[in-house]
């Protein structure tokens, strides 16, 4: 059997700062990607990075780079202070 289900295409991407011999790679996945990193391909750390919806650029992967609906904002600040009340209830009952 010499087919593959599944081929995985590897991207490399830039390391600023680090030692010129590692080496970063990703491939995408279903929900995400799966990152290799390393100085030799006998010895690299795999990791997966999940993002349904694709959004990674290969650079930056911070909470910056989401856009949100104003109404889902507003959702979670409401559900932080619903959060906060119940603690301030739980520490009163002790």
């Amino acid at each position: 059997m010499t087919e593959f289900a599944f081929s995985l295409e590897w991207e490399r991407l830039g390391n600023e700062g680090s030692d010129p011999a590692l080496v970063t790679e990703r491939a995408r996945l279903f929900g995400g990607w799966l990152v290799r990193s390393g100085t030799s391909p006998a010895a690299m750390a795999l990791a997966f990075v999940p993002d349904p919806e694709g959004r990674w650029d290969g650079e930056d992967f911070g909470e910056d780079d989401y856009e949100y609906d104003e109404d889902e904002e507003e959702e979670d600040e409401d559900d932080l202070d619903d959060e906060d009340l119940d603690e301030e209830e739980e520490d009163e009952d002790e």
